[in-house]
C-alpha cells in the first residue's frame, strides 16, 4: 500500500513541478502583454497539471501489469528485495507524513500568531461588515479562509479617509468576491503536501504578488481618475513581513515587492479584446500543459504484485512439453503471455506475445500451461486483481538425460526441478 501512494505522490510532485515552472516563466511576459488578471488565471495551470499527473494513464497497447517471473531461484532471490523495498517504501512514506503534519502545524501556528496581534475583533461603527482591531498598522485585509472578513486595524479611519477609504476597501471586496482566500488556503494545503519541494514554496509568494496586481487592475480599472490616490493609499498601508496564511494580505518583506506593485499602475488599460485573446491564451496553454503531462503518465499495473496461490510445476511443464521440440532435440525455450485475470483468481484470454523458439509450439504449450495459474484476490498492495493483466515469461527445460523422440511417441520429457515453482 506504501508503494502505491509513494507512486500517487511522485506523480502528483512531478506534475505539480512541470505547472509551477510553466507558470514562472510565463507570468510576466502574460502580465505586460495581456494584463495582471490574465497573469493571475494563468495559475489555473498548475491545478489543471496536477489533475492530469493523477488522472489515469493513456491505456497501454500491450498487457497492463508487470513481469512475473514463474523461475523459482529468481522467485527466491526477489522476496529479500521485494521485502526492503516495502520497508523503504514504508520509512518513506512515514517522512512525508511528519513532514506533512509538521508544516501544517508551522503554518496553523503562524495563523494563530497573527490573529492573536490583532487583539479583539469588533464590528466599525461605520460599516458593521467591517472588523476593527486593537492593533494599528496591519491591514486593511481579509482574513480566514471558509468565512473570510475585511479586517482593518484601529487607526483605519485616521490613516484613510473619503475615497482613499473606499478605494482600499474596494480592493479586499475584489478578494472577497472572486474567492481568493480559499486559493490561498488551497495553496496552503498544496505547500504542506509538498513540503520538501522549495518550488511550491516560491511560487506560492508569487501567486499572492500575482493575485494583489490583479486586484489593483481591477481598482483602477474600475475608478480610472483615481490612479494617483489609489497609489497613495497603498504607501499609506502599513506592511508586515509576516502575513497570515489564510487570508489575503500582500506579502511584503522589503521595498522591492511594493514598488513593483506601483508600477504595474502605470499601465494602461488592456483592451478588451487583447484581454479576451489573453484568455483563450492561456487556456490554451494549460490544457496542453495537461495534455502533454497525462501523455507522459506512465502505464499503471492492474496488478502491481501478484500473489500466486496455485502455478504449474514440473510435471504440467513436462506434460506441456511440444513433440516436435523434443524431436528435434530442443532442450530449453522461453515463451511471454499476456492474460486476463478473472473473479476467482484464474486467468482467461491469454495471447503470446513473445515465443523463442517459435517453430516448435511453446507458444501454444504456455496457453494450456496457463490454466494451471491462480492468483488471490488481492495483490501485495492490497488491490483487487479481479479485472487486470498480468504478463507471464515461461522457462521450458527439458532434462538433459533424455534423448529425441519421435513425433508419436508419448510426451516424457521433464523440466529441470525447478524450473516453475
Amino acid at each position: 500500500m506504501s508503494g502505491a501512494v509513494l507512486s500517487l505522490l511522485g506523480r502528483g510532485q512531478l506534475a505539480l513541478t512541470i505547472g509551477l515552472l510553466l507558470v514562472l516563466v510565463l507570468r510576466r511576459p502574460v502580465r505586460r502583454a495581456f494584463g495582471p488578471a490574465t497573469a493571475y488565471s494563468l495559475w489555473l495551470a498548475v491545478p489543471l497539471c496536477l489533475l492530469a499527473g493523477l488522472l489515469p494513464a493513456p491505456a497501454p497497447t500491450g498487457a497492463m501489469a508487470p513481469v512475473v517471473s514463474l523461475l523459482a531461484d529468481a522467485a527466491r532471490q526477489a522476496r529479500p528485495i521485494a521485502r526492503q523495498a516495502r520497508q523503504m517504501s514504508d520509512l518513506l512514506l512515514a517522512l512525508w507524513a511528519a513532514g506533512a503534519v509538521g508544516a501544517a502545524a508551522l503554518f496553523a501556528m503562524r495563523q494563530a500568531r497573527f490573529v492573536r496581534g490583532l487583539g479583539r475583533l469588533v464590528p466599525s461603527p461605520s460599516d458593521p461588515a467591517l472588523l476593527l482591531g486593537q492593533h494599528t498598522g496591519a491591514g486593511p485585509l481579509l482574513l480566514g479562509a471558509l468565512r473570510p472578513r475585511i479586517v482593518a486595524p484601529a487607526d483605519f479611519d485616521a490613516r484613510f479617509e473619503g475615497a482613499a477609504r473606499e478605494l482600499v476597501l474596494a480592493h479586499e471586496r475584489v478578494h472577497l468576491a472572486r474567492g481568493d482566500a480559499l486559493v490561498n488556503a488551497l495553496v496552503v494545503v498544496a505547500r504542506c503536501l509538498a513540503w520538501f519541494n522549495p518550488l511550491a514554496h516560491l511560487a506560492a509568494r508569487r501567486l499572492r504578488m500575482d493575485q494583489e496586481i490583479a486586484c489593483d487592475a481591477v481598482v483602477v480599472e474600475r475608478h480610472p481618475d483615481a490612479r494617483r490616490l489609489y497609489a497613495e493609499a497603498l504607501l499609506s498601508s502599513a506592511l508586515t513581513p509576516v502575513s497570515p496564511p489564510f487570508g489575503c494580505y500582500w506579502p511584503a518583506a522589503g521595498p522591492h515587492p511594493l514598488k513593483e506593485r506601483l508600477m504595474m499602475l502605470q499601465i494602461t488599460s488592456t483592451t478588451p479584446y487583447r484581454k479576451a485573446f489573453g484568455a483563450v491564451l492561456v487556456g490554451a496553454v494549460g490544457l496542453t500543459a495537461a495534455g502533454a503531462v497525462w501523455a507522459a503518465n506512465p502505464p499503471k499495473p492492474t496488478v502491481a504484485a501478484p500473489v500466486w496461490i496455485q502455478r504449474p510445476g514440473g510435471e504440467d511443464m513436462a506434460r506441456y512439453y511440444p513433440k516436435a521440440a523434443i524431436t528435434a532435440g530442443v532442450g530449453a525455450a522461453k515463451v511471454v503471455i499476456d492474460c486476463g485475470i478473472t473473479g476467482e483468481g484464474r486467468l482467461d484470454n491469454c495471447r503470446v506475445r513473445q515465443e523463442e523458439p517459435a517453430q516448435y509450439g511453446f507458444g501454444e504449450a504456455t496457453i494450456q500451461l496457463a490454466s494451471h495459474f491462480r492468483m488471490a484476490a488481492n495483490d501485495l498492495d492490497g488491490k483487487p486483481t479481479a479485472g487486470g493483466t498480468v504478463r507471464i515469461p515461461v522457462v521450458f527445460v527439458r532434462a538433459p538425460d533424455l534423448a529425441p523422440v519421435s513425433s508419436d511417441s508419448p510426451e516424457l520429457a521433464k523440466p529441470a526441478p525447478d524450473s516453475a515453482s
